[in-house]
Order: structure tokens, then C-alpha cells, then sequence
């Protein structure tokens, strides 16, 4: 294979991006991975960074960063390169989170790069996913999981929650396949679960005694708050628990399905395979 048929993926080292990196290069393409700290650097804030990664690339698959950064100057400069097809990470009707947090695509990461992709001059995809599967083993809540007790602000909310290895399989297609052209694809699992029924069917793949519960809004803030985390990001979590609540997210999507022909993989087996995996092992 020529250096022209590079597949560059951007964060390469996170939940989709290592498991994409390692798909691709698996099906025999050339990929290279970049971040901050790969020997060809990637920082979406630094332009300086940006044409050696794009160089003799054909295909990128964009995860952006969630603060603003400049993303249609990311896409011209892939462009200029000569990249001849772009799959942008986004959120699922980011444009309803948006809306819900008073912002514009230029203050969401993920709404920002879709926009920029869907604007340019060449093949693009978007894939707008769901809350992970992940984000109970390897992400946010993986702490107060291993600590016995999760509470959130989701009442009886349902969720899809998603495999992240579906999402890296359906970005594999688009990046490598014809025909996914203009296409903004949503992503979930194939079932909506209660936050309560995800954490019941971790405790029976684990083993663990998990208590679940939802807090106020109000009262969840003041925890984030007590966490010391930023309150720009406190302020988007509320709105995005908002927009959970009101179930505009919690309907089955049926875009993985649409590119890989098959079923998303259900909650309860991917929660056997991370048990397996030592997701929730003790420490």
C-alpha cells in the first residue's frame, strides 16, 4: 500500500480511536494514529502541527476535542493536503444539545467539526453516536462503579447506550468503503435501558453489589462543583442530562445496521465480554 492510501485517525489513544487504529491496521491499511504526544503531533489548537499529519494521507477520522477549537481551518488545511475523505466523531442530534445549552456548532467540539466536514470540498461522513457502553468501564463512571454506588440525574430516563467497538467498526466502513458520501449515520445500541437496568446487568456480569440511584439535578451540579471540575463543563453536563431526561436521545437508531448489515451488540453482552476482560476487577 502507498503512503496515498494513509488513514489518519485523531485521537488515536482514546476509547474509538485506539480501537479503530488497531481494526484498520488489522485489515491490512496503513494508519497512522496522532495525538499530542505521537512523534508526528497532532493538536487541534496548533496549526503548525497540522500539515505533517495530513501529509500522503487519503482518509481521516476526526475526533474532536469538546472545547472550541478551530475546526474549519482543521478541514481546509486536510484539504490543501490532498485528503480526498473526512469522517467527523459527532453527538447524537448534537444540534438539540446545542440548542438546549444556548450554543452555536462553534462552542460544541463535536457539532463544530461536523459542520466543517459537511461544508467542505470533499467525501465526508458524519457519525453521531450515543452514550458508550464504556463510560461504565473505562470512562466517567467507571470510578463509582468500582466504588459501589452511582448516582446521576436521569430519573427513569432510557438511553441506547453503545458499544464503542461498533462505532469503530462502522467509522472502519465509511473510511474504507464507497457509499456513505453525505451521509450523517446515528449510532446506538439495540435496546433503551434505564441507567438502573445498564448498572443491574454490570452487577450480574461482575459480580459486584452496585447501588444506583438519581439525584436532583441541583444536587449533581453541587457534587461536580465539589469535584473542582470547570463550570463550563458543569453547565454542558446539566444540559445534556436535560436533553436526556426529556428523552430526545433515547430512542434505537438504526445506523450501525445501516453500514455493518448486523444488529448493534446489546448491553448485556457487552457487559459479559468487559467483565471477562477484567473491566471490574478488583484492584
Amino acid at each position: 500500500m502507498s503512503n496515498e492510501n494513509i488513514i489518519l485517525v485523531t485521537g488515536a489513544t482514546g476509547k474509538v480511536g485506539r480501537r479503530l487504529t488497531a481494526r484498520l491496521a488489522e485489515a491490512g491499511h496503513t494508519v497512522r494514529g496522532v495525538s499530542r504526544s505521537t512523534e508526528i503531533r497532532f493538536d487541534w489548537h496548533d496549526e503548525s502541527t497540522w500539515a505533517a499529519a495530513f501529509a500522503d494521507v487519503s482518509a481521516v477520522y476526526l475526533i474532536p476535542p469538546d472545547e472550541p477549537f478551530p475546526a474549519a481551518e482543521v478541514v481546509a488545511a486536510a484539504e490543501k493536503a490532498g485528503v480526498r475523505r473526512l469522517v467527523a466523531q459527532s453527538g447524537r442530534r448534537i444540534h438539540v444539545l446545542a440548542e438546549a445549552a444556548g450554543a452555536g456548532p462553534e462552542a460544541i467540539g463535536m457539532y463544530a467539526i461536523q459542520e466543517a466536514v459537511r461544508a467542505s470540498g470533499v467525501e465526508w461522513t458524519v457519525l453521531q453516536a450515543n452514550n458508550f457502553n464504556q463510560n461504565f468501564s473505562e470512562g466517567d463512571m467507571l470510578r463509582a462503579i468500582l466504588a459501589g454506588e452511582l448516582f446521576l440525574p436521569v430519573e427513569d430516563t432510557v438511553e441506547p447506550f453503545i458499544d464503542v467497538e461498533d462505532i469503530a467498526a462502522v467509522a472502519a466502513a465509511a473510511l474504507t468503503e464507497d457509499g456513505h458520501h453525505g451521509k450523517v449515520y446515528e449510532l446506538s445500541g439495540p435496546e433503551s435501558l434505564t441507567f438502573a437496568a445498564a448498572v443491574e446487568a454490570i452487577e450480574q456480569a461482575s459480580g459486584r453489589t452496585i447501588a444506583f440511584g438519581s439525584v436532583s439535578p441541583e444536587d449533581y451540579a453541587a457534587a461536580l462543583r465539589a469535584e473542582r471540575l470547570p463550570e463550563d463543563l458543569v453547565f454542558f453536563l446539566d444540559a445534556m442530562y436535560r436533553v436526556m431526561r426529556e428523552g430526545r436521545i433515547g430512542d434505537v437508531a438504526d445506523g450501525v445496521e445501516q453500514v455493518l448489515g448486523r444488529k448493534p451488540v446489546a448491553f448485556a453482552d457487552w457487559a459479559k465480554r468487559a467483565a471477562a476482560e477484567g473491566a471490574w476487577a478488583a484492584a
